[in-house]
């Protein structure tokens, strides 16, 4: 997720529970929330940001330590202050849930987080939330604004004044996004479930599929677009899944043959920038477009297209006449 999102998650957070219990609990888990992502400052720009991006510093490895870390600096601050710190385990519970709120969202999204990293490399994804997603930022920001709207209602009507609105208001921006995801996850059930029906199976001429993939869309979460796995070939497809799963619908968008297997493939994968995109890549794609003498190699991974467009990042190998290597790049749109 961006960090925007994750920011607002930290003072929705704060407000529930730790405001009223510890000094600069805010600012403390707006910091929280967002420490995963330090790992951009060694994984940008280029290949190196699907190399060590979500890698270490978003596992459950580090929970315990960025918990730590944020018990220890919160401590200090407050006492820099002139204030009581806050006990241990409320700091580093504060750290803990800010962390791990973090950790939550990345996994939702298509590209996932290396939970177990160091001890393993495996990527995990729900494949639930795209990773920007506009809908979480407006309920977010109109829930957590709701302590002023109902100051301004109440005084308007000389009411009674609710007790803590601030904290009604962030249990439920935090009860909305919880239900924002589980219905996402409701139709991306729905989703699989349609792309699983024999009735739909047609469209794949007759191919067992490896697997296949359904991937969120940013307006809505009715509409989902679908990643097959063929034998031959990659078909990218729109799933349609309302509430009644019964009007689903599978619609073709665009098939992408697979190429076969040439030299110039090979060296390309066997790159180092070639040999990233493999790793990462969940359906990769090799296409080889030929250049005067020589070709250039494109390896990417089919999550990344949208609707007739080919996906939008992916590495480049560039190969001379005599089959050498002269570049590679790694561009993401």
């Amino acid at each position: 997720m961006d960090n925007l999102t994750h920011s607002l998650m930290g003072v929705a957070l704060s407000r529930v529970f730790f405001k009223r219990r510890v000094a600069y609990a805010t600012t403390a888990l707006v910091i929280a929330v967002n420490l995963p992502d330090l790992d951009l400052l060694y994984s940008w720009p280029g290949i190196r940001y699907i190399e060590y991006h979500r890698g270490i510093l978003h596992s459950l490895v580090m929970l315990p330590v960025w918990a730590l870390l944020v018990a220890c600096g919160l401590r200090w601050f407050t006492r820099r202050r002139g204030q009581a710190p806050p006990p241990w385990w409320i700091a580093a519970l504060l750290g803990a849930t800010g962390v791990a709120s973090h950790i939550f969202l990345d996994w939702t999204n298509i590209y996932g987080v290396r939970l177990f990293a160091p001890f393993s490399e495996r990527w995990y994804a729900l494949d639930l939330e795209p990773r920007f997603d506009p809908w979480i930022w407006i309920i977010l920001i109109v829930a957590l604004g709701f302590p002023m709207l109902l100051t301004l209602i109440t005084s308007e009507v000389r009411s009674r004044k609710v007790r803590n609105p601030h904290r009604v208001s962030a249990v439920i921006a935090l009860a909305l996004v919880a239900g924002w995801i589980g219905l996402r996850a409701k139709q991306h059930a729905q989703a699989l479930d349609l792309l699983n029906d024999p009735y739909f199976a047609g469209m794949y001429d007759g191919q067992l599929a490896y697997g296949w993939s359904a991937l969120p869309n940013r307006s809505t979460p009715f509409a989902w677009q679908a990643v097959v796995d063929l034998p031959r070939n990659y078909l990218v497809a729109s799933v349609t899944s309302p509430w009644n799963e019964n009007y689903g619908r599978v619609l073709p968008i665009r098939s992408y043959i697979k190429p076969r297997e040439t030299l110039a493939a090979r060296m390309a994968e066997a790159t180092a920038y070639g040999g990233i995109m493999q790793w990462y890549a969940r359906y990769p794609y090799v296409q080889v477009e030929q250049r005067g003498n020589g070709s250039q190699v494109q390896i990417t991974d089919m999550r990344y297209a949208v609707g007739l467009l080919r996906p939008a990042m992916g590495a480049y190998i560039t190969i001379d006449g005599s089959n050498q290597v002269t570049g590679e790049s790694f561009r993401w749109r």
